[in-house]
């Protein structure tokens, strides 16, 4: 029964993506909970977690459970320590409801996700070009109703992501010639998606592939260096942002990147205040301008465009600064040990010499440094969606190898 109940998962969820990221949550939460339970009751086994797995857990949620004590709304931030670990929970039960099927049913799941990654990359190039049809039908609005097409940018980032995992599963059986071109159709259904970021990260995930497709062993052993360093020197990074935002920057970099980096600036100057413990969990949130004026932007001709209200508005759009504000230097090595561990799994799965899964960690590396608040629900939830992915990739390549 667990096998029907994935395989409608993960033909489900990239149309899910599209139309309302926000039912993610509780799909992934119901599908988790719901397969542990079918397989006590059928198996009498319960879910195994690592030994790892359960340190990690317990280090970071324990942290952030004691950053709650001095953040700026402590009931908040510990309503939503207890949505996150809930969620992480269910995230790990849907993981490890994955890795105990069969290499058959991972066969037939991979080939739920590629149907179900086909159909909603057509939803999405009709709603993003057409100007979201389906979903003014659905909503009842008449077709000339306004719609923000930034709606779909979770849609567009799910599957640009999971295009990596889909080229990893199915691309052994494509010449070399092919497997070069790969990375062509997601940066040309993304093209026409509202998400510049998405575009972006897959991009850079693109360029990580070619560079490192002929030596993926020295790409894997490098990525994990390359990431961690990442975290760690983001607060001293983004300190020095100001050339990029000032009247003396460039005209070409756009306002809203600009803007960006102004917040980052803001960010990396508040994380050195208190760098060791931070300001709390999700203190990003209500986080105040400590007497800083916010953003003014010169133009070429010299206009001036104020912005006003709060420096961050609900987080800083890169994830590394996030953790780095709320939860301090402690935060930042946690989260690289996740990282670091991450390329462990991967390991352990026969991954390592995978030039696509490392373009796909890229991806959601530089998406998550760009993009979304850290403990979006929606964003957070597909973490384990994307990580629910490998042992998919796992089994299907490794079969293709032996039938060589």
């Amino acid at each position: 029964m667990n096998s029907h109940l994935l395989r409608l998962f993960f033909f489900a969820v990239p149309t899910i993506s599209v139309f309302s990221s926000n039912a993610l949550v509780p799909v992934v939460a119901f599908v988790g909970v719901a397969t542990a339970v079918i397989t006590y009751f059928k198996d009498k086994k319960m879910p195994k977690f690592s030994k790892l797995q359960l340190g990690l857990l317990v280090a970071v949620f324990g942290w952030i459970t004691i950053s709650t004590f001095w953040t700026i709304n402590p009931l908040n931030a510990l309503k939503l320590d207890l949505r996150l670990f809930a969620l992480t929970l269910c995230g790990l039960l849907l993981i490890s409801s994955v890795e105990s099927q069969s290499v058959h049913t991972h066969r037939a799941l991979a080939k739920a996700l590629l149907i179900g990654c086909v159909l909603a990359a057509l939803f999405l190039l009709v709603e993003s070009t057409l100007s979201a049809p389906i979903t003014k039908l659905i909503k009842g609005k008449s077709l000339d109703y306004g719609m923000n097409l930034s709606r779909f940018n979770r849609g567009a980032t799910f599957l640009g992501i999971t295009a990596w995992a889909l080229f990893s599963i199915y691309g052994t059986r494509l010449s070399l010639f092919l497997k070069l071109l790969l990375p062509v159709v997601p940066l040309v259904v993304l093209f026409f998606a509202p998400s510049e970021s998405t575009l972006f990260a897959v991009l850079l995930g693109s360029i990580w592939y070619l560079l490192f497709f002929a030596m993926p062993r020295f790409g894997f052993k490098l990525l994990p260096v390359l990431l961690v360093a990442s975290v760690l020197v983001m607060p001293l990074v983004a300190k020095f942002a100001a050339p990029l935002h000032g009247p003396e920057s460039s005209q070409s970099i756009p306002f809203s990147a600009k803007h960006r980096f102004f917040i980052w600036e803001f960010v990396g100057t508040q994380i050195f205040e208190n760098p060791i413990v931070g300001w709390g969990f999700d203190a990003a949130r209500d986080y105040p301008n400590k007497g800083v004026e916010n953003y003014v932007h010169v133009d070429g001709n010299d206009k001036e465009r104020a912005l006003g209200g709060r420096i961050i508005s609900l987080h800083p759009h890169n994830f590394s600064l996030q953790v780095w504000l709320e939860l301090g230097g402690i935060g930042a090595v946690l989260v690289s040990l996740i990282i670091w561990n991450l390329f462990g799994y991967l390991k352990r799965n026969g991954l390592g010499e995978d030039a696509a899964i490392q373009a796909m960690v890229v991806s959601t590396f530089i998406i998550a440094l760009l993009g979304y608040g850290i403990w979006q629900n929606r964003w957070y939830v597909m973490f384990f969606v994307f990580a629910s992915m490998v042992p998919l990739v796992r089994s299907c390549t490794q079969v293709d190898k032996r039938n060589k």
